[in-house]
């Protein structure tokens, strides 16, 4: 198999700590892509352009982070990030389709940014930061360290692994976002989880390690 995704530097995507989690680093050949490169071969496998996208041994692909991450969860014997039924799954699902929102919240903010400063729309960038604020609110209101490690969890750390490195780079966009942001303070509980879970293996062993 063949992933195409953009490699970031000193930053783990989800499908790669799924990819360690589930014993699948020999089996996924990476293929750094970057969907705003005018050459990127993106459209000729996923007509969307965007990255993730898994092609598959048959010449099939899979597109979506969602869909990718539970394909490779369905490839090992370890015990399911996906919970199968139930509260459980159903829990898992949100909390992962929070952190993507969050995650989409951010990125819409960092386009944004590229803009020059007369033509940065500052209350476009202020809606979504807002959105961002509410989903770690909610992050930490959900912070509950007895639950088993789960798909929500790793889209989680992920989603702030990813506002964590990026916000300092908005430093000179002049978009009203302070690059000294702690996305932590006044949410203690959510500090404390992230910290005891992202120094893990399965978040600090990326298939690329270079911008």
């Amino acid at each position: 198999m063949k992933l195409l995704y953009t490699p970031i530097k000193h930053y783990v995507h989800t499908v790669e700590a799924v990819l360690n989690y589930a014993g699948l680093r020999d089996r996924v050949e990476p293929v750094p892509t970057r969907p705003f490169d005018i050459d990127t071969p993106l459209p000729s496998v996923n007509p969307l352009g965007k990255v993730p996208t898994l092609i598959l041994d048959d010449g099939n692909y899979l597109a979506g982070g969602p869909v990718i991450y539970e394909y490779l969860d369905s490839l090992h014997d370890r015990r399911r990030l996906h919970p199968a039924a139930g509260p459980e799954r159903f829990q898992a699902l949100r909390r992962a389709w929070l952190a993507d929102g969050m995650f989409d919240s951010f990125v819409q903010i960092i386009i944004e940014s590229w803009q020059e400063p007369s033509s940065l729309r500052q209350g476009f960038v202020m809606r979504q930061w807002q959105r961002v604020a509410r989903c770690l609110d909610q992050m930490d209101a959900d912070v509950d360290s007895t639950r088993p490690l789960d798909i929500g969890h790793l889209r989680t750390v992920g989603a702030i692994q990813f506002l964590v490195l990026k916000t300092p780079t908005l430093a000179s966009a002049e978009c009203g976002i302070s690059p000294d942001h702690d996305c932590f303070a006044g949410r203690p509980r959510l500090g404390e989880w992230f910290a005891s879970v992202e120094p893990g293996t399965i978040f600090h062993d990326p298939l690329i390690k270079e911008n």
